[in-house]
């Protein structure tokens, strides 16, 4: 994403750096080497999910207590949120959760093998409402363009934002890639059966609308 190398390099050495340590933690030691994550999980991991920005964790643990086949690898930068996902992860042992705490908008596709997801979770990225400040939004047509590319064939990118304008954007911006498909409907209000995070239970009951958003690569 960054032009200039030596920037680039004072961000790599800034990424390795972590006051975290874990079992569960992934962490890339070398740049230009991808995450083995097929060895990272359980050998009986069936199939792989990526949440960017998985704050306190609260949708990653319920998914996993009840996908015990899934392997689910968290990118969470905030490492007082990880500390308090890996306490959870304890208290209901479960062993199908990673971590990495990288800033994924600065090393995204030099870390993980392409189609390798079986989804992409992306909760209520930070919306940057000022004009100015639009740059530096998650959704953007590089980020989308890698998002896509770490999906497999038939693979889903799940969206989630309370914030209008940001909806409307995004829903713009990935009708350019047409092999992300929607199916019923571009964005819905609801979202039956998935979980509800603590900050998206704040957002219902101050009667925010949310946007959902969800699109299948096609194969």
């Amino acid at each position: 994403m960054l032009v200039n190398p030596e920037i680039q390099e004072k961000l790599w050495k800034f990424t390795i750096r972590t006051p975290y340590q874990s079992d569960y933690l992934l962490q890339p030691n070398e740049r230009g080497k991808k995450i083995d994550l097929k060895n990272s999980f359980p050998t009986h991991t069936k199939q792989f999910v990526l949440e960017l920005g998985s704050g306190w964790g609260e949708v990653a643990i319920e998914l996993a207590k009840n996908n015990h086949q899934t392997g689910y690898l968290l990118m969470e930068k905030k490492v007082n949120r990880i500390i308090h996902t890996e306490k959870q992860r304890k208290t209901f042992g479960l062993e199908n959760i990673r971590y990495m705490t990288v800033n994924f908008q600065w090393f995204f596709d030099e870390l993980l093998e392409k189609e390798i997801f079986d989804q992409i979770i992306i909760n209520f990225p930070d919306p940057w409402p000022k004009k100015k400040h639009r740059k530096n939004r998650l959704m953007l047509p590089h980020m989308v363009q890698q998002i896509c590319d770490l999906l497999k064939p038939g693979g889903e990118l799940l969206f989630a934002t309370d914030y209008g304008p940001y909806a409307r954007k995004t829903i713009s911006l990935l009708r350019q890639f047409p092999n992300l498909i929607w199916k019923d409907a571009e964005y819905e209000f609801e979202r039956p059966g998935f979980p509800i995070s603590f900050f998206e239970a704040e957002k219902r009951n101050e009667g925010k609308r949310i946007y959902y958003l969800k699109r299948t690569k096609a194969n």
